[in-house]
């Protein structure tokens, strides 16, 4: 690789790298842990080194969409594993370790392996889409489980339980903003991948989907006390209401798959 081309992937990393610790570190986990000053200048480098370089391994994933990584020689997995290990050795020696973050490790293991599944054999089941956009919040879920160590504070799980969905509705938001974009790109996105399988009943299915998950936020939401859950509601909803309201028009192909979908019963 170039040196030029090589500065061009370093400045993209970084410009998402940024997007992510803004959009969910400074805007979601820090007001929502009610972090001090301090805490967050605290927990802020470390976790923004993190992200640049999960975004730096998502580079390599970018690589290996049309590989198959199950095939036990194969050395762009090898990769893949090298870093996740080098990742869990980084995070213990600063002392940003816990069993979350050790979940969320395996949890984005799991990501990278199933979106390649799904790209390099050409289709993906319901199930299979709905667990992407389940784990694809694993990199920022991440930081969320650093934030803990690092402060050496107890793992707050009702709070990460009620921000899960919220990860998963931000996510699947993202990719309805950036449908045709990546439809052009030829990225995986959670609602091309519905389109590629219902075809014109596409919104439908995937509106039924965001509703559920909304429902999961809101019954975890009633486990808080009423003074926090005004706050909670305020400080979630916003990262996906707007996103999620406005599903765009299909961009029908001629699929076998979503042709099958449109004539069952």
């Amino acid at each position: 690789m170039d040196p030029r081309t090589r500065l061009s992937i370093s400045c993209e990393v970084l410009r998402k790298a940024c997007g992510i610790f803004q959009e969910y570190v400074l805007d979601l986990y820090f007001p929502a842990q009610r972090l001090s000053r301090w805490q967050r200048v605290r927990c802020a480098p470390m976790l923004f080194l993190v992200e640049y370089l999960v975004y730096r391994v998502d580079a390599v994933a970018e690589g290996t969409k049309t590989v198959d990584l199950d095939t036990a020689s194969n050395k762009d997995y090898d990769k893949l594993v090298q870093y996740k290990e080098k990742f869990g050795a980084l995070l213990r020696r600063t002392h940003a370790h816990n069993e979350v973050v050790a979940r969320e490790l395996d949890l984005g293991e799991e990501y990278v392996r199933l979106e390649n599944k799904v790209t390099s054999h050409g289709g993906a089941s319901h199930e299979q889409i709905l667990r992407l956009a389940e784990l694809r919040a694993s990199d920022v879920r991440l930081l969320h489980g650093m934030t803990f160590a690092l402060l050496g504070k107890p793992i707050d799980n009702n709070l990460l339980n009620l921000l899960w969905p919220v990860e998963v509705l931000a996510d699947i938001g993202n990719d309805l903003v950036h449908y045709e974009r990546d439809v052009a790109a030829g990225h995986f996105n959670t609602y091309d991948a519905f389109v590629r399988l219902y075809g014109c009943a596409a919104p439908e299915r995937l509106r039924a989907e965001i509703a559920r998950y909304g429902r999961l936020f809101h019954a975890e939401l009633e486990k808080f006390p009423a003074d926090r859950r005004d706050e909670l509601a305020a400080l979630c909803v916003r990262r996906y209401r707007a996103r999620t309201d406005l599903i765009p028009e299909p961009q029908l192909q001629d699929n076998s798959q979503a042709a099958q979908h449109e004539r069952a019963p």
